[in-house]
């Protein structure tokens, strides 16, 4: 297992934002970053409210939870 920073997910999260609302899972992070879906889940849950310039919410759960990612804009 790899060792993930919350720097790592927060950079992640400002490459994928867009202005369009984009739909995401912590497992599917994971898998990008080769990080374990447990981490990234915790440090998207610490970002939701330090993100300026990413609007992120937890939107769904179901087998797990899906985040809403949005771009604020300028």
């Amino acid at each position: 297992m790899s060792n993930i920073t919350r720097q790592m997910v927060r950079t992640y999260l400002l490459e994928i934002a867009e202005t369009e609302p984009t739909y995401i899972r912590a497992h599917e992070i994971a898998r990008d970053l080769d990080a374990s879906p447990k981490a990234v889940a915790q440090y998207l849950s610490q970002l939701q409210d330090d993100l300026v310039d990413v609007s992120l919410e937890q939107w769904a759960r179901s087998k797990s939870t899906t985040w809403r990612i949005e771009a604020n804009e300028p």
